[in-house]
C-alpha cells in the first residue's frame, strides 16, 4: 500500500514538472533548462528602432551533463520570426546565460511576443523551452507637418516644417531638408528635442519656374538608443506665378502724425482705392488743411499687394520738374515688406514751395530695382498771368509793342521774363528783346515794351514768351499776338480804338483761357 502511494506521488510530481512553462515541448531531457527571465531595452519600444530583447536562460543543476545552447529566437503571435541569436556556446549544470537579441517593430501596438531557448545535450538530444513576452509598440518617427503653399517663382519664398516627437524619449541631431529647390536655407537642424515637443523650422525655399512641383522633405534623427534613422515625405506644390503689386497711399497727417481722413468726396473715392491698392499705383487724398491738423504733413502708406516681398523700399519726394526734394532727401522705408504688410512714414511738405510733389517708391524684386511714382497736389497759392491793353506798332520792318502783364491769381509770379520768341518771320531787335519784370503780386500789373525785325510782308502774328515762378515752380507761356492785316500795307501806325481791342481780346483768349481750365480743375 505505501509502495503505490509513493508511485503515486512521484507520478503527480512529474506531471506538474511536464506543465510548468520554460521547460520542455516533448519529453523530459536530462538536461533541464528553463528560460527565467525576459526584459525589454529601452523600456518603451518605439516603431522602426532597435530593441533588445534580453532572454535569461538557466540549465538546471540537476542536469546530469553540460549543454549547449544554439540559439535564441523571438517570434511574433503568427509565428514570424523577428530576431535570432545562435552559437552561444555551453552550460554547465546550475549556470546561467543573459542573451540579447535585436529586433525592429515596423508598427506601433501591442505586441504579444514569444521567447525560444534550443539547446542540446551530448547525444545531440535538442529541446526547445518557451516563454511568452507582450510589449507595446510607440510610434518611433517625428511627426512632421508642412507649410509649403506659398512658393512664388524666381524669388525666395518662406516656408516651415513642424517636427513633433511623439515618444517617451528624447530625439537628437534631427535634421531637416526640402529637396527639389534651391534657396540660402534648404537645410534645419535641431539639436534635441524632448520627448512629446515639437519644433517648427522656417525656410526659405527658391523655385525657378511656376506650376506643379514635386517636393520632399527629409528628416534624419537619432534615437534614444543611438541608431540613426532617416524618414522621407513627398508632396506635391502648386508654384505661383511672381505678382508685382505694390500700392501707395498719400493722406494729411494730423499733428499726432497719424492719417487723417479726408471728409470730402474725392478723398473718399481715393480712400477706397487706396484701400483695395494694386495696379502699381499711388492713391493720393488732397484738400485744404482743417482744424486741429499739421500743415504741410502728410503720411504714406506702402503695401505689399504682391504674392512676394519686396527689399529696400525707399520714399523719394520729387519736384515737378524731375529732381529730388532737397529739403527732404532720401527716406528708407523697409528692409522688407512682405505680402499683405505695409509700411508708413510721415513727411513733412511745409517747406515744399512747389504745387505738387512726385512721391516716388523705389524698391527691389527678383533681384530688379523696380519704382512706382504718382503726383501729390498741395494746397499752394497759385499766380497765373495775363497780359493786356497791348499796342502795336510797325515801323519798317521794326515793331514795337506794350502792354501790360497782370496777375490774375491767387499766389504772387516772381522772376517774371518777358520777350519776343523768333519764328520764321520774326526775331527780338535792340534795345527790347526782353525785359524783366521781377515779382507781380495777386492782383497787380507791370507795363512792359518789346521790340522785334518782322518780315511784314509775311508776318501774321507775333510770338511773346513769358516765363515766371509761382508755388516753387518754374512755367512758360507762349502768346501769339495778331498782327492786323493793314499793318504791312501801311508800313506804320498805332494799333487803337477796335484794333486794339481786337488784339486784346485775342491775347486774353490765348493766356486766360488756359488758367480759366487750370484753375476749374483745381476747385473741382
Amino acid at each position: 500500500m505505501a509502495r503505490a502511494r509513493g508511485a503515486a506521488l512521484v507520478m503527480a510530481i512529474l506531471l506538474v514538472l511536464a506543465g510548468m512553462p520554460g521547460l520542455t515541448a516533448g519529453t523530459i531531457p536530462d538536461n533541464r533548462v528553463t528560460i527565467t527571465d525576459a526584459t525589454v531595452s529601452s523600456g518603451t519600444p518605439t516603431a522602426g528602432a532597435p530593441t533588445t530583447v534580453s532572454a535569461t536562460v538557466r540549465l538546471s543543476a540537476g542536469s546530469a551533463s553540460a549543454a549547449t545552447l544554439e540559439r535564441v529566437e523571438i517570434v511574433d503571435g503568427d509565428g514570424e520570426s523577428l530576431g535570432t541569436a545562435t552559437d552561444l556556446g555551453s552550460l554547465s549544470p546550475g549556470e546561467t546565460l543573459s542573451v540579447p537579441v535585436t529586433v525592429r517593430f515596423p508598427d506601433p501596438g501591442a505586441r504579444n511576443l514569444t521567447v525560444l531557448a534550443t539547446v542540446s545535450d551530448a547525444d545531440d538530444e535538442r529541446t526547445t523551452v518557451r516563454r511568452p513576452l507582450s510589449v507595446v509598440v510607440e510610434s518611433g518617427a517625428p511627426q512632421v507637418e508642412t507649410d509649403l503653399d506659398g512658393l512664388v517663382a524666381g524669388v525666395d519664398s518662406a516656408a516651415s516644417v513642424t517636427v513633433a516627437n511623439p515618444t517617451t524619449a528624447a530625439l537628437r541631431n534631427i535634421s531637416v531638408a526640402v529637396a527639389g529647390v534651391d534657396g540660402d536655407r534648404t537645410r534645419r537642424t535641431i539639436p534635441t528635442l524632448a520627448a512629446g515637443g515639437s519644433e517648427t523650422l522656417n525656410f526659405s525655399l527658391r523655385a525657378d519656374t511656376d506650376g506643379e512641383r514635386d517636393l520632399a522633405v527629409e528628416v534624419t534623427y537619432t534615437t534614444a538608443v543611438g541608431t540613426q534613422v532617416t524618414e522621407r515625405w513627398e508632396r506635391s506644390v502648386d508654384v505661383a506665378t511672381l505678382s508685382d503689386d505694390v500700392g501707395v497711399r498719400v493722406e494729411r497727417a494730423s499733428a499726432d502724425g497719424a492719417a487723417a481722413a479726408d471728409g470730402g468726396g474725392a478723398g473718399g473715392i481715393a480712400g477706397l482705392a487706396g484701400a483695395l491698392g494694386g495696379g502699381n499705383t499711388l492713391q493720393s487724398d488732397s484738400g485744404s488743411d482743417d482744424g486741429g491738423q499739421q500743415a504741410g504733413a502728410v503720411s504714406v502708406t506702402v503695401t505689399n499687394f504682391g504674392n512676394a516681398p519686396i527689399e529696400n523700399a525707399v520714399l523719394v519726394p520729387r519736384l515737378p520738374n524731375g529732381s529730388a526734394a532737397a529739403e527732404l532727401g532720401r527716406i528708407a522705408l523697409a528692409d522688407a515688406i512682405a505680402p499683405g504688410d505695409a509700411e508708413s512714414v510721415t513727411v513733412d511738405l511745409s517747406g515744399i514751395g512747389a504745387a505738387s510733389v512726385e512721391f516716388a517708391v523705389s524698391y527691389e524684386l527678383d533681384a530688379e530695382k523696380r519704382e512706382v511714382t504718382r503726383q501729390y497736389a498741395l494746397d499752394r497759392e497759385t499766380g497765373a498771368v495775363s497780359v493786356t491793353g497791348l499796342n502795336v506798332s510797325l515801323d519798317g520792318d521794326r515793331l514795337r509793342l506794350s502792354g501790360n502783364l497782370g496777375n490774375v491769381g491767387d499766389g504772387e509770379v516772381s522772376g517774371v521774363v518777358l520777350g519776343v520768341a523768333e519764328s520764321e518771320y520774326v526775331a527780338p531787335a535792340y534795345p527790347s528783346r526782353d525785359q524783366f519784370l521781377g515779382t507781380v503780386g495777386p492782383s497787380e500789373f507791370a507795363p512792359f515794351e518789346l521790340t522785334a525785325r518782322v518780315d511784314a510782308a509775311n508776318a501774321t502774328s507775333v510770338p511773346v514768351e513769358v516765363t515766371y515762378t509761382t508755388a516753387g515752380e518754374r512755367r512758360t507761356t507762349t502768346v501769339d499776338v495778331v498782327l492786323p492785316a493793314d499793318t504791312g500795307r501801311n508800313g506804320s501806325g498805332l494799333l487803337g480804338g477796335l484794333g486794339g481791342t481786337v488784339v486784346g481780346v485775342a491775347l486774353g483768349v490765348v493766356v486766360t483761357v488756359p488758367l480759366i481750365v487750370f484753375s476749374a480743375r483745381r476747385y473741382r
